[in-house]
């Protein structure tokens, strides 16, 4: 369902509800007015990861909490598909991979007893698909692709290539720490896109083609990529949760009980003067949720926002936040991505000993989701896409966008059409609380932005993986709740 299909928009309930009064009380409305003695009530509102993880720092440390989750699920964009594949296959929808490096999430799986495996089959190569041809690595140094690269080019795969042209970085831009004086160093990098960065290397134009397969970076900071690729230069494995990523944030919720709130999408903040003069006054903040037909109230000395700022923006803010913060929230662009997932009859790709992955020309990257479920023959191809095809995908219906899953799963695998079975697939610029995959940035946007994503304002904080230099992993999300609850409890 999108935004088109809902009946009321938020913003048009928000004006029709606007003097809706409870008519006595509700239990949250009595927690969120009550005071203990490890402080008032904080208010967070989304259950993805952000929401989960500052909601579980604030209630070991003793502070009275709610979570405000507009969806039926926890999870946010952690997004795991088991109907209508048969034989109890899954496929993500969401985040895959977890990189080796990601702390935060290692240990939380650890610590709800969740089982970690290789992300990628070690059996059978990757392909890349370009100019109509697909070829493995060792096919394209043997010259299989049509390409028209600079002699020392042509002996390179496209790992050596993004080796070759990126060189020797600053030892700071691979630090996930970032400071004022860090953003204002990494300036030159944020002024130019990807692809004008690695021509300004000295890449040829089928060079930069190969290394910005699978993608569309087209219109991406330079510096928004080489942030990604400094932090994960040294970390090689990948891995995800057996079972589905899925198991990571409903293991967390189940953990908060009934802390957190579903089908409760937050309408509006209110900032209230609260006792006291001077320094010692305390801020207090109304929160105006939906719950069924009817509009409820929390009151909270603090607001964590762990939604993205698609969602944000449509939170009604009393008083409105700063300009900068505000221009930040506005400015932010997220990911279109398409995700098609797509049931065969087989693993066919391990017949030629292959193992599923493929990047291709058309912004799209392919993988075995299901090479580690061997109770059946039966194998799940995931297709995702941005870009071009991706906004194509946004105005078909599911069969026809299924389909052209199809189409693009071909570029690599040609013998997808005469495997397929069924097919899934999440829109994400059209999931109407997210309206985006993951942020990104466009030239000059990373260094103006990301110092105010993160910043509090007297009381509001926000988290997300937007926030955080893991931009777009569930380390992001993670670390930027935890960073969030100790600003609360700092506070």
């Amino acid at each position: 369902m999108d935004g088109r299909d809902r009946d009321i928009s938020r913003r048009r309930f928000l004006r029709l509800s606007a003097f809706a009064v409870p008519a006595a009380p509700t239990l949250l409305q009595q927690l969120g007015e009550s005071r203990s003695s490890s402080g008032a009530l904080v208010v967070v509102v989304g259950a993805g990861l952000a929401g989960l993880s500052a909601a579980d720092v604030l209630r070991k440390a003793g502070r009275p909490v709610v979570v405000l989750e507009a969806r039926e699920r926890a999870g946010g964009r952690v997004l795991t598909i088991r109907a209508p594949f048969a034989d109890g296959l899954h496929a993500e929808a969401g985040p895959s991979r977890i990189a080796g490096v990601h702390q935060a999430v290692l240990k939380a799986a650890r610590a709800f007893g969740l089982t970690l495996t290789p992300y990628e089959s070690s059996q059978g190569s990757s392909v890349v698909a370009i100019n109509g041809r697909a070829a493995t690595a060792e096919e394209i140094v043997r010259g299989a692709l049509t390409l028209d690269l600079k002699p020392e080019e042509r002996s390179l795969v496209p790992a050596a290539l993004l080796d070759r042209y990126v060189g020797t970085l600053p030892d700071d831009l691979a630090s996930p720490a970032t400071t004022g004086e860090s953003w204002a160093r990494w300036r030159s990098y944020d002024q130019v896109t990807w692809p004008e960065w690695l021509r300004l290397r000295g890449a040829s134009a089928d060079a930069i083609r190969l290394m910005s397969l699978g993608g569309d970076s087209s219109n991406l900071s330079a510096l928004y990529i080489l942030r990604q690729f400094a932090m994960l230069r040294q970390s090689t494995q990948r891995y995800k949760i057996q079972g589905g990523m899925d198991l990571l944030p409903r293991a967390m919720a189940s953990s908060l009980g009934d802390i957190v709130r579903y089908d409760a999408p937050v309408l509006r903040v209110t900032r209230e003067s609260g006792g006291g003069q001077g320094p010692s006054a305390k801020t207090r903040f109304r929160v105006d949720y939906r719950s069924k037909a009817r509009v409820e109230s929390l009151s909270a000395s603090h607001v964590i926002f762990a939604v993205p700022c698609t969602t944000l923006r449509d939170i009604e803010l009393r008083p409105r936040l700063s300009r900068l913060k505000e221009r930040a929230i506005a400015d932010l662009q997220y990911y279109g991505s398409v995700r098609v997932l797509l049931q065969t009859k087989s693993r066919f790709w391990g017949f030629t000993n292959l193992n599923g992955s493929a990047r291709t020309e058309r912004a799209t990257e392919t993988w075995d989701s299901t090479y580690d479920q061997m109770t059946t023959r039966r194998g799940i191809l995931a297709v995702n896409t941005g870009g071009a095809a991706a906004r194509a995908v946004a105005e078909m219906t599911p069969d026809e966008s299924v389909k052209f899953g199809i189409g693009l799963a071909a570029d690599a695998f040609p013998a997808i059409g005469s495997q397929f079975e069924k097919g899934v697939v999440q829109r994400w610029a059209s999931e109407p609380w997210s309206r985006g995959a993951f942020a990104v940035f466009g030239p000059s946007q990373m260094s103006a932005l990301m110092p105010e994503l993160a910043r509090p304002e007297r009381g509001i904080h926000f988290a997300g993986e937007h926030t955080s230099s893991w931009t777009g992993w569930m380390e992001g999300a993670l670390q930027s709740g935890e960073r969030a609850a100790r600003e609360v409890l700092s506070s």
